[in-house]
This record gives C-alpha cells, sequence and structure tokens, in this order.
C-alpha cells in the first residue's frame, strides 16, 4: 500500500464512515436498537483515513505535510475573499431571482451572532476532517495524474457518492434533495475550493473556510430546501462558477506551476 497511497486512503474513507452511518440505516430498519452518533463519521472515520493513510504510506514527511497545509495562513488577502465571499454571493443571487420570480423563500431565522459561530464551528470541523481529507491528502496525489481539470472534478464526483448514505437516513439535510442536485452542486463545490486551493498554495485553511461559507450560506438562505427551482437556479449558479473556475485552473496548469508545496510529498 505504501505504492498506492490513494487505494489505502479512498478505502479507508468510504468504509469507516459509511460503517458509521449503516449503524443508524440499521436502526432505522429495526435490524439493531443502537447506533453509532452520525458525527464520528467525520471525526474519526476522516481523520483516520488522512492522516493514518499519510503515516502508512509517506511516514513523518507526509504527516508533516498535511500539517503545514492546516496552518498555511500567508495566502493573499484575494483568495480569503473568494473563500468566504463567493457561495454567499451566489445565493444571494439565487435569492434575488427568487423573490423576482415570486418562488418561496425561505431562509433561516438566526442572528448574526449565531451565523458567526456557525461559521467558526464549521471552519473548525472542515479543518480537521473533510478538507484536510479530501484537499490535504486526496487532491495533491491526484493532480501529477489526472491534472488540475480531471483531478477536481473526478474528486467531486467521488465525494458526491461519498454522501450517498446520507440520502437514506430519516432526518439528514441530504434526504431532503435528489441525488443528481446534489452531487452536480458536490462536483461544482469541489472544482471551485480546488481552484482556491491551487491559488492558496495549497492552504487547506483556505479550503475549510470555503467549505464552511459554503455551508452556513446554504443552511441560513434555504437556497437548497426552498422549492425545487430555486434549488435549481442555485445549482446552475454554481455550475456556470464552476466552469469559470475550470478554465482558469486549465490556464493556470499550462504554465509552470507558482503555487509552491501543491503536489504529492
Amino acid at each position: 500500500m505504501r505504492r498506492h497511497p490513494l487505494v489505502l486512503f479512498f478505502a479507508l474513507a468510504f468504509a469507516l464512515p459509511w460503517f458509521v452511518w449503516g449503524t443508524a440505516l440499521a436502526e432505522q430498519l429495526g435490524w439493531i436498537t443502537w447506533h453509532i452518533p452520525g458525527a464520528l463519521a467525520f471525526w474519526i472515520g476522516l481523520p483516520i483515513a488522512s492522516f493514518g493513510t499519510a503515516a502508512l504510506t509517506g511516514g513523518w514527511p507526509a504527516v508533516k505535510d498535511l500539517l503545514l497545509r492546516m496552518v498555511r495562513v500567508r495566502v493573499r488577502v484575494r483568495w480569503y475573499l473568494v473563500a468566504v465571499v463567493l457561495t454567499p454571493a451566489l445565493a444571494a443571487l439565487a435569492v434575488l431571482v427568487g423573490v423576482v420570480a415570486g418562488l418561496p423563500v425561505s431562509p433561516e431565522t438566526t442572528s448574526w451572532w449565531g451565523v458567526l459561530g456557525a461559521f467558526a464551528f464549521n471552519t473548525w470541523m472542515w479543518l480537521l476532517t473533510e478538507e484536510t481529507a479530501w484537499r490535504g491528502f486526496a487532491l495533491p496525489r491526484m493532480l501529477p495524474r489526472f491534472g488540475a481539470v480531471g483531478a477536481n472534478l473526478l474528486l467531486g464526483v467521488v465525494w458526491a457518492v461519498w454522501h450517498l448514505p446520507l440520502f437514506l437516513i430519516d432526518g439528514s439535510f441530504q434526504s431532503r434533495l435528489p441525488f443528481v442536485v446534489f452531487a452536480l452542486s458536490t462536483v461544482a463545490t469541489s472544482v471551485l475550493i480546488g481552484w482556491v486551493f491551487r491559488g492558496a498554495r495549497g492552504s487547506v485553511l483556505l479550503a475549510a473556510l470555503f467549505h464552511a461559507s459554503a455551508d452556513v450560506t446554504i443552511g441560513v438562505s434555504g437556497v437548497m430546501t426552498s422549492s425545487g427551482v430555486l434549488l435549481g437556479v442555485f445549482v446552475g449558479l454554481q455550475l456556470l462558477a464552476a466552469v469559470v473556475a475550470l478554465v482558469m485552473l486549465a490556464r493556470a496548469s499550462a504554465e509552470p506551476s507558482a503555487e509552491p508545496g501543491v503536489g504529492a510529498p
């Protein structure tokens, strides 16, 4: 497995969280009377997959690479702005279209402090879990083989499929959405985060900021849950933004890399 780190990583990244979510499904079906808390799929499964695979296949240099990416803060200010503002801007435009078209829009009622608190918590969570796994470990090792465009698209597809058990669990956010539309949104988000990740010199922190901003925006604005039409408008805007990002990634990949550290250790 030392020669195939991605095989081991994806095997663990799927097996451990799916086992956790599988206990919820088994309880839902009446097969068992207990389940493992779903949050552990993120807090335990993904860190084991990322740091465990890094340690087993690359030793301390690979683990150190992950840790340094997590604290890479010396990034141009514009990438911080893109990471935090892009998804709210797309959601605001979708809501504006919805209001003009007379579509139902059901934002969540919360205070600014609540939004900021959710943003801070989500940033911390995704920094330690999903973004260290997908962008910190997997993406740099996929880039040499698939290129910037292919790697980000393929990772988006894998990321969407990874969520599949959640569509079967009653009460989950995903259970309220069509899988195909969610998958398109996830692929678009993967491309956009990958674009920011490259521009931010491989910073997992910036990826976590983007992920947190996207999740909090979607939750507060209601753009994915108010109506099917509004969902389509928002995901359509995400896809348009992703196409622009893909063009930029393709152009950047044709030039000598200016982002040290974006690549397998």
